[in-house]
């Protein structure tokens, strides 16, 4: 239950940080910077490892003692939503016609990256 329920505040979390990330884009990215591989990536990116950051600090923080303090059980806890959040929109990619996978997998490593920085985060601070 106590990875259910990290799971399930990572998951919200995951959708709420991802409109706004894509809201930011969408309002602030100059279309010919989201033509370019590396401006592409820099702009998906940042937006990516700041809403899975935060995604895996809400996850950590729900998941509930004495679970926590299992290593792994806590990694799951936390990292669970950004991993399946990256796999469904995957899973989206998969049907776009003219996909970038490229950019998207780019992308997608910066992001995951960010989760293990906030889960490692939230470990530190709760040593």
């Amino acid at each position: 239950m106590d990875l259910l329920t990290s799971w399930l505040a990572g998951i919200a979390a995951w959708l709420v940080l991802n409109t706004i990330g894509s809201v930011v884009i969408v309002e602030y990215a100059p279309a010919e910077q989201l033509q370019n591989f590396a401006s592409s990536v820099a702009w998906n990116g940042t937006a990516g490892f700041i809403a899975y950051l935060l995604t895996a600090v809400v996850a950590a923080l729900v998941h509930r003692r004495p679970e926590r303090q299992r290593l792994g059980r806590n990694a799951l806890a936390a990292l669970g939503a950004p991993v399946v959040g990256t796999l469904g929109n995957a899973a989206v990619l998969l049907f776009t016609p003219g996909a970038q996978w490229g950019v998207f997998w780019s992308w997608s490593v910066i992001a995951l990256a960010g989760a293990v920085v906030g889960w490692l985060l939230t470990r530190w601070m709760r040593a």
